[in-house]
């Protein structure tokens, strides 16, 4: 097989993938999921043809080519039809992860200009909701009626440089910004994953993660790529018992979601299933004593590196190329490089080609030798491991994978407590903490019935993962050294000050 960066523009979309798997192997399993207590599965076949009429339906209704549709459901195997049935119909995905609130979805919405949002709960009146699929495929089946190549028409015009889907992420001062990927880049991550050669038709994969993330999206479309079956369901708290129905041989997680599978599995073996080959690790550090654990129970983990902006992994471990403590290789085709200020660079066709109506930003990531500028800070060994190194900016990730900004969460808590300022803890955690100073030794009123109140108050405001679970209040405002010459909090020196009381935090959860 040739280098991944030349494949054939032709087969370069999200259409090509399925109806190429669909010619390839119309028989064979591609799905699994959750039914009446049991496990329903289709083949290839028939997604191809549940796809089209969907399709079909949303062309029926009005969705124009290159229309932005938002997808606000957790994982599962009718979110999947959905996701598919707007690339056919010539549109765009705006995967939306589903906890985020009712008033971020609709500001994302708007921002996006988005023709239709499909959810699986209430949200308003203008929405389609999953469990009305059926009447979207019944408007489909009509159109394909009287016209019965309305489908065809629209994934004729789809390329490789059309746009596939915009995935909003995180900014440091907390609003998002929306990276368009293109059917291309889709299509190269999914068939430089197969070159790997880690999976192949005779695996089995469980699918948890949500498809609002590059992560959970890659691992979907280089499943259909491979032509190998895949379980879904979106439950992150039925992963352990679902290894057990699914037995799969192979799974995609974040580190929360590892340690417990490692926990259930200390106490019994069975819960991995019985068949799982390897475990990949991603979209949050893997902490090496959890990586030790499962290797020790007979699952190697196996980390990789990929944010919203590449489309997914840009590196990945990979059996027969593993460093424990790096995120591997890069993909064939993607090249990196470190910048003289230890920020990691990427190259390849993986790369988003832009923020959704924000040049400056655009320009700022991407730069004129086609260089995407990630934030992040790496080294590359002389084997070609890539090592991460922190952020450049002010934003971590918790275990389950999710983007917070400490500092804007921090300016948000002065405003509802003038009398004292917070430092939000988490990265490399389950969920945030926050250790509370005052701004003054004279702090006014009830410094702990003020900062509870302040704290529930934000948590009302903020996103689940945001939410800050405990605090510790501190009798003393932090000094000159615990702050830079801006006069905010250093991070890491208050960090490594109050280990012992972050931990003890920790350890009351």
């Amino acid at each position: 097989m040739g280098s991944a960066a030349h494949y054939d523009a032709a087969r370069g979309t999200v259409p090509r993938l399925l109806f190429d798997r669909v010619a390839d192997t119309p028989g064979r399993e591609a799905y699994r999921f959750p039914d009446s207590g049991g496990w329903a599965s289709v083949t290839w076949a028939e997604v191809g043809s549940r796809v089209t009429t969907l399709a079909a339906g949303l062309v029926a209704r009005g969705v124009a080519p290159g229309a932005r549709i938002a997808i606000r459901a957790a994982t599962s195997y009718r979110a999947i039809l959905a996701d598919l049935a707007v690339a056919c119909a010539g549109a765009v995905s705006v995967p939306v992860y589903a906890p985020t609130r009712d008033d971020e979805v609709r500001d994302l919405a708007r921002h996006c200009d988005a023709a239709l949002t499909v959810t699986d709960r209430d949200l308003d009146a203008r929405v389609l909701h999953l469990d009305r699929l059926a009447e979207l495929a019944a408007d489909g089946d009509a159109l394909l009626d009287t016209d019965p190549d309305a489908v065809d028409a629209r994934i004729a015009e789809v390329t490789p440089d059309s746009a596939a889907c915009l995935i909003y992420t995180a900014c440091d001062d907390g609003s998002a910004k929306g990276a368009i990927l293109s059917h291309g880049a889709v299509a190269y991550t999914a068939r430089a994953m197969a070159e790997v050669g880690m999976i192949g038709p005779r695996d089995l994969q469980l699918l948890w993660l949500p498809l609002s993330h590059v992560f959970g999206r890659a691992l979907l479309f280089v499943a259909m790529q491979v032509g190998l079956p895949t379980a879904v369901d979106g439950r992150a708290d039925r992963v352990v018992e679902n290894l057990r129905s699914v037995r799969p041989t192979f799974l995609g997680s974040v580190p929360h979601v590892l340690a417990k599978i490692g926990a259930a599995a200390a106490a019994d073996r069975s819960a991995l299933g019985g068949r799982l080959r390897f475990l990949i690790s991603g979209s949050a550090r893997l902490p090496r004593d959890l990586a030790k654990r499962l290797e020790d129970l007979g699952v190697p983990v196996f980390e990789g590196y990929g944010i919203t902006e590449t489309a997914g992994p840009v590196c990945v471990n990979r059996p027969d190329a593993h460093k424990p403590g790096s995120v591997g290789l890069p993909l064939p085709g993607t090249e990196v490089r470190i910048a003289d200020d230890c920020e990691l660079l990427i190259r390849g066709p993986s790369l988003m080609t832009a923020y959704h109506a924000d040049p400056v930003a655009t320009a700022a990531a991407l730069d004129a030798d086609g260089w995407f500028h990630t934030g992040d800070c790496a080294t590359v060994d002389a084997d070609g491991f890539v090592s991460m190194r922190g952020r450049k900016k002010d934003v971590f990730k918790t275990t389950t994978g999710k983007y917070v900004a400490p500092n804007a969460i921090a300016e948000r808590f002065r405003a509802l407590c003038p009398g004292a300022e917070i430092v939000v803890v988490g990265e490399g955690r389950s969920h945030c903490i926050g250790l509370v100073f005052p701004s003054d030794p004279d702090f006014p009123g009830d410094p702990d019935a003020d900062v509870h109140a302040a704290v529930e108050q934000l948590n009302g405001e903020l996103n689940r993962w945001e939410r800050i679970r405990r605090v510790a209040l501190v009798d003393r405002p932090l000094g000159a050294g615990d702050r830079d010459e801006t006069g905010a909090p250093q991070r890491a020196v208050v960090l490594e000050r109050f280990a012992d009381v972050i931990d003890r935090l920790y350890d009351e959860h």
